[in-house]
């Protein structure tokens, strides 16, 4: 094959790989965040482990990885299951994953809020940054 030809045959083969990538799952750290008055003993999403998190604490443990696709897809949910206690019953909620851009894939941060209900977001930013998702009282530990 002539330099040219191969040159292109190069470039269209890298062209069609990249193009792909929307489609490709990707590992992102996990983070979690307590805004409750009671210690989370364990926590998973989607089978994937976090640390224990003490009552009002959170976002300086990350563990890996939760995997997510590049691209957000429509209808995305995630199930977070977590005990309080050691020999306590789980609890379990499916949650829905707010819509995030490529470029936010840093990492995959889970708030349990002292309504009892459970939030998550693909971001890069940390809890006080002020373009966070989470705003207002549910955002204060």
């Amino acid at each position: 094959m002539r330099p040219r030809a191969w040159a292109g045959s190069l470039l269209a083969a890298l062209s069609l790989a990249i193009s792909g990538c929307g489609d490709e799952p990707i590992s992102v750290e996990m983070v979690g965040y307590n805004h409750t008055d009671e210690g989370i003993y364990a926590f998973e999403v989607d089978g994937h482990g976090g640390p224990y998190i003490g009552p009002h604490e959170g976002g300086g443990k990350f563990t890996c990885c939760v995997t997510v696709p590049r691209a957000h897809k429509p209808g995305m949910t995630v199930k977070v299951r977590w005990v309080n206690h050691i020999k306590d019953v789980p609890q379990m909620r499916v949650v829905s994953v707010p819509p995030y851009r490529p470029e936010e894939l840093g990492r995959f941060a889970v708030h349990f809020l002292r309504d009892g209900n459970v939030k998550v977001f693909v971001t890069m930013m940390a809890l006080r940054h002020p373009d966070y998702p989470l705003k207002g009282d549910e955002a204060r530990k």
